[in-house]
């Protein structure tokens, strides 16, 4: 009995379909162009429906492209934990251009609605200080010169809208601070913080915040 193929065209076939899904499995690796509303979360849960938890997801597993993508459209609506979050890879560099001036106007954005980290963070900035264990670090000026008035009003903000751990930094840092300026200084900061009020209303943070 004759076999219509040989051993050697077998063997030639089953190289073929091994490639064949090694190639397909290469595909599924790609970030997608376009993310779908449902895409699973990659830790454990895959019924989440906040695309701003799903791209923090993305963000701890180091896919910075995805919570990008999850993050921006959010930010553009408005959302202040989006806002502080896709300020924070424009000022790492993480799958964008690094750019202060870009991650200052999103933080901006964010603290104008109270969101506690944005406001700890321009505080930071503005007093050229450093988060300690983060990459938040403008000893060096980050490209803004140096404003206590306007750090020390952050700081205050910080106090009077963040939760525990945001005040608890605030206040060390209005601490520091507060010996290098004047009284005159202070008391101009205490106004502007009296006066303050968020914009266009104080957003409902998470309290999920992001250390990097």
């Amino acid at each position: 009995m004759r076999y219509p193929y040989s051993w050697d065209n077998i063997v030639l076939m089953m190289a073929s379909f091994v490639l064949i899904f090694m190639l397909s499995c290469q595909q599924t690796k790609e970030i997608p162009g376009q993310l779908s509303e449902d895409i699973p979360n990659p830790v454990s849960d895959f019924t989440q429906k906040d695309r701003y938890k799903l791209g923090l997801r993305w963000y701890q597993q180091s896919q910075y492209d995805i919570a990008r993508k999850m993050w921006k459209p959010m930010a553009e609506n408005g959302d202040c934990d989006a806002q502080y979050a896709l300020g924070l890879l424009y000022f790492n560099g993480l799958s964008v251009r690094k750019s202060y001036s870009t991650a200052f106007k999103w933080w901006g954005r964010a603290a104008e609605q109270a969101q506690p980290q944005a406001l700890n963070s321009l505080g930071v900035v503005y007093s050229h200080l450093r988060v300690p264990y983060t990459t938040l670090d403008c000893k060096k000026g980050c490209v803004e010169p140096k404003n206590l008035v306007k750090a020390y009003k952050w700081f205050g903000l910080a106090i009077e809208y963040g939760p525990p751990r945001e005040v608890k930094f605030a206040q060390g840092s209005l601490y520091r601070i507060s010996t290098e300026m004047t009284d005159a200084e202070i008391n101009e900061a205490g106004v502007m913080i009296g006066q303050w009020e968020p914009r266009p209303s104080r957003c409902k943070s998470r309290g999920l915040f992001i250390v990097n």
